[in-house]
């Protein structure tokens, strides 16, 4: 049976707020029209207010994280300035005082060695600066070939032992492993070990430890730094690779905060992972880095090899996810 057009009526009810305000010479029809009318204006509005509470919620979140961000950047913005005033400041004061003393003089070759020392500073903050681009850009070229973990970590160790005889720390290395062969740039490992070394001794009192172990775990290499520093709180944690963070969110820890996240960049690029781990402020904390084997690591980059034999750089935006992807599910957890 078809429906009636509603009375005059019914459309001026529908606007009621109360089924017992409907006029009494209300048919039954249209009674029943009424409160269907009634029930779809109550969910809809519902709707309505879920979507705005929705909206609400999103521009809160996009407010607070872009308030997040720009104190991010003011924090970075003072670090830049306060790391590359520092080293200027030594070179400049140097500078005039060798123009007043004599080669030979003990003040002499004091100045130069902190000349040298502020200049490679500045040198390596602007080359942390470049990496940054580069991965962001995914220019980051790595020069693969057969690595020797063992003696990167050597190196490594060896160039930072006087910093940390400076502070009385001890370093240590157990290896548990004779062959610790990864395909991967050299270089760029280095880099990684070095970065995690002067990390674990900045943030480690006077008479602390830095431990280096070595090892390898099924088809992966795996190297672990543990020291018995700062520690980490549970709250930044989470946030301890991103770049521009420092620790205890302000600028007097040397740094831009910039040495994890390239890290954590240059590990990804060798289809590894690192993870952070710390009990909490105060605790020391632990840094493992997992590499695949060379075995493991040539499968992988053979799929991304032309045909031809010729030889090819990795760079940052031309590895292979999927290979990467499967490694690191293959090792275990992901990175943090």
């Amino acid at each position: 049976m078809q429906k009636r057009p509603l009375s005059l009526s019914v459309r001026n009810s529908v606007a009621r707020t109360s089924v017992e305000d409907i006029e009494p010479q209300t048919s039954e029809e249209e009674r029943n029209q009424l409160l269907a009318l009634q029930q779809n204006g109550s969910a809809s509005a519902q709707g309505l207010t879920k979507r705005v509470f929705a909206l609400y919620q999103a521009e809160r979140k996009a407010r607070k994280d872009a308030e997040e961000c720009n104190r991010i950047k003011d924090e970075f913005l003072a670090a830049l300035s306060h790391e590359l005033r520092t080293p200027l400041t030594a070179i400049l004061g140097w500078s005039q005082v060798l123009r007043q003393v004599k080669p030979g003089e003990s003040a002499f070759t004091r100045g130069l060695d902190t000349i040298d020392r502020s200049a490679r500073a500045q040198e390596q903050l602007i080359e942390d600066l470049l990496d940054v681009m580069r991965i962001k850009t995914g220019k980051l070229r790595l020069q693969v070939a057969p690595v020797e973990l063992s003696s990167v970590i050597d190196s490594a160790i060896d160039t930072l032992q006087p910093l940390a005889d400076s502070k009385h720390i001890r370093m240590q290395l157990i290896s548990a492993s004779k062959t610790a062969g990864v395909l991967g740039d050299q270089t760029r490992l280095q880099q990684v070990i070095w970065n995690l070394l002067s990390n674990a001794i900045k943030f480690t009192p006077r008479g602390g430890s830095v431990l280096i172990q070595l090892e390898r775990v099924d088809s992966h290499m795996e190297v672990r730094v543990t020291d018995t520093g700062d520690g980490i709180s549970p709250d930044f944690l989470p946030h301890v690779f991103e770049p521009y963070r420092q620790r205890d969110g302000s600028t007097r820890c040397q740094g831009l905060g910039l040495g994890l996240a390239i890290v954590r960049h240059l590990v990804e690029l060798h289809s590894g992972i690192v993870r952070a781990e710390s009990s909490g402020k105060g605790e020391g904390s632990c840094f493992t880095v997992k590499l695949p084997l060379m075995a493991a690591k040539t499968t992988a980059l053979q799929q991304q090899m032309p045909n031809d034999g010729s030889r090819q750089e990795v760079t940052a935006g031309s590895v292979n996810s999927r290979a990467g992807a499967l490694e690191r599910r293959r090792m275990g957890h992901g990175s943090r």
